[in-house]
């Protein structure tokens, strides 16, 4: 059985930034630390929020460990960090308190990987 699972983290790059990174990366899958990819879908944009479809996976691995939607919200202006949002599904075998660790981990990863690119450098 799969458990629900809901997290909340602040963003440390705007709305913008967020929307560029995941488009960037949309349908590939991004090596992360400990043994882990990322699996994005295609970014969907709004005024104020971006959608994208995720599945963590281990190396390896083929089934993910977690798997759900990642939003990035923003409180309207352009210039504040947006908010992150993970409502997804972990796969049986993982305790409730495993899943949201996991849950948790993700939101941090994808906020660091966002915070860390050099957007810039690719635009040139």
């Amino acid at each position: 059985m799969m458990s629900a699972i809901r997290t909340e983290s602040d963003g440390a790059s705007d709305l913008a930034r967020v929307y560029l990174w995941l488009s960037r990366h949309r349908g590939q899958s991004v090596a992360l630390d400990r043994g882990a990819r990322l699996e994005l879908g295609v970014p969907i944009s709004g005024a104020r929020a971006v959608i994208v479809g995720v599945a963590l996976h281990p190396e390896g691995v083929e089934a993910p460990r977690l798997g759900g939607v990642v939003r990035a919200i923003s409180n309207g202006s352009g210039e504040t960090p947006a908010r992150l949002v993970f409502d997804g599904r972990a796969l049986a075998g993982l305790s409730r308190g495993e899943a949201q660790s996991l849950a948790d981990e993700l939101l941090a990863t994808i906020n660091d990987l966002v915070a860390e690119d050099d957007l810039v450098a690719d635009v040139a």
